[in-house]
Formats: C-alpha cells, structure tokens, sequence
C-alpha cells in the first residue's frame, strides 16, 4: 500500500473498508479542478473526495502526494467507480458532500458509472433512510 498508514479516523474507516471488498483506492482526489472545463462556473475551486475506488485485481491504496492526474484520468475513462466519504457519524453534510462530489466527478471525468458510499462508525435510522432513498450505500464499522 505504498507506505500508506491510517492516521485519522477517517483514514481509518477507508482502511478497513479496503480490507473488507479490496480493489484500488486512490485518496483525496480532486474535482473542480480543470482550468476552463466547460460546465465549471467561473471562480471554482478545488474540492476534493476523500476516497475513489476501483474494482481491481490489485489491493492498494494510492494517497494523494502519489497520485498523477493524468494517470489517474486514464485509469477511470469508461470505468465503474466508487466515490467513497467517510466521516465518524452519518450526518446531513456528509450527505451533502457525497451528492455534490457525484455531480462534480460526473463533470470532471469520464466514469462509465459512479455508485456513492458513506462510511463511518455511527449511523443514524432517519439520515440512513434518506440515503437508501437516494442510492446512497452506507457502511457502518465497528470501532475496534
């Protein structure tokens, strides 16, 4: 994994999520990130997700000081990707930042689907309900 070591719980939560369905995970990607690509407004800033993943045959996590854009863009052209948040507890503005990441990565790259994943350690009944409703997958760890 290239050296990578969970540090935040965040970190943590992305770690354990690997473990448990493998593939590719590449951290803090940026969206909004394109100078003049068209259907960004002007004045746009760099967000960034905090996991992307891809259903490979290779288990490994790529963090941020590591990742190539181009190479990146490369590896998700026409791929099924996983845009992946992770917080400690479900709540309104992970959900928030999930359906705006899924907007913006839609207009940034050229994914063949994206499927949205919350992780974290606590869930919430009412906020889990609104992410069913919206295909929202929500993943809750245990702590240990």
């Amino acid at each position: 994994m290239k050296n990578w070591k969970p540090r935040t719980h965040e970190d943590k939560l992305i770690y354990k999520y690997q473990e448990e369905v493998g593939g590719t995970f590449f951290l803090e990607v940026p969206i909004g990130s394109q100078k003049g690509k068209v259907g960004w407004p002007k004045g746009s800033g760099i967000r960034r997700i905090d996991a992307i993943r891809l259903s490979t045959s290779v288990d490994e996590i790529i963090p941020q000081k590591e990742l190539n854009y181009k190479e990146f863009y490369r590896t998700t052209y026409n791929q099924p990707v996983e845009l992946i948040e992770a917080k400690q507890k479900l709540n309104r503005p992970v959900i928030g930042q999930i359906i705006a990441g899924y907007d913006m990565f839609e207009c940034e790259y050229n994914a063949k689907s994206i499927s949205n994943v919350i992780l974290c350690f606590e869930g919430d009944p009412a906020l889990e309900w609104v992410c069913k409703k919206r295909n929202i997958r929500v993943e809750i760890f245990n702590r240990k």
